[in-house]
């Protein structure tokens, strides 16, 4: 994800936990920022260009909230796009395509199984109080509309938050992959690397590690 957007072309701006909202076997000798940095840095063109900033809120609502009002009203960008980083499949191509739809739309939301949302593109900032409370997809197009405000929609993808999420993306990283495609290079070589597999089973599907 940080690869896409970085080649995109816009400011990637990583908001990290503060210390208190981490494992305690975070080592001593790593900040939340560092721990961060070091898988961003070798992901994109030129770390010294990505902006860190440690989260500010007592919820997610509330701090995708601060940063994206601060970064439209503030800092006064043309838009925002809300990017939850287990979603492998972000390309640049579709960072582009939210960026054209955002032109004519101010705001434009990516869903996600179990009615998430993985992506959020904003040009005018909405009242997030409760915006992302479950079901988040129907939460935050609900509130857009009830602020007087366009709502459009890009592809569904899946984020990495269970099992099933994890088969689905490593399923699609490895055929597309297999058929010549576009494929999340680093996404198919941390399956790979990691030794990951996705095999039938009488449910269907299931992961198993080598």
């Amino acid at each position: 994800m940080a690869a896409a957007a970085d080649k995109s072309g816009g400011t990637l701006l990583v908001n990290y936990r503060p210390r208190e909202h981490l494992p305690d076997d975070l080592p001593e000798t790593a900040t939340p920022k560092t721990a961060v940095a070091d898988v961003v840095d070798d992901a994109v063109a030129d770390p010294e260009s990505v902006r860190y900033e440690v989260q500010v809120g007592s919820s997610y609502a509330a701090r995708v909230g601060n940063t994206v009002t601060h970064l439209l009203e503030e800092e006064e960008a043309g838009s925002v796009h809300v990017v939850d980083p287990t979603a492998a499949l972000v390309s640049r191509k579709l960072i582009d395509s939210t960026s054209m739809k955002l032109r004519r739309t101010p705001i434009v939301v990516g869903p996600a199984p179990g009615s998430r949302v993985y992506y959020a593109g904003f040009t005018d900032p909405v009242d997030f109080d409760g915006a992302y409370d479950p079901p988040a997809l129907q939460s935050l197009v609900g509130q857009a509309l009830d602020d007087g405000f366009d709502v459009d929609f890009i592809e569904q993808q899946s984020p990495i938050r269970t099992a099933s999420d994890l088969a689905t993306v490593v399923s699609t990283v490895r055929a597309r992959a297999a058929a010549g495609r576009i494929t999340p290079e680093a996404t198919l070589a941390a399956a790979d690397e990691l030794g990951i597999e996705v095999h039938g089973s009488d449910d269907g599907v299931e992961i198993r590690q080598a």
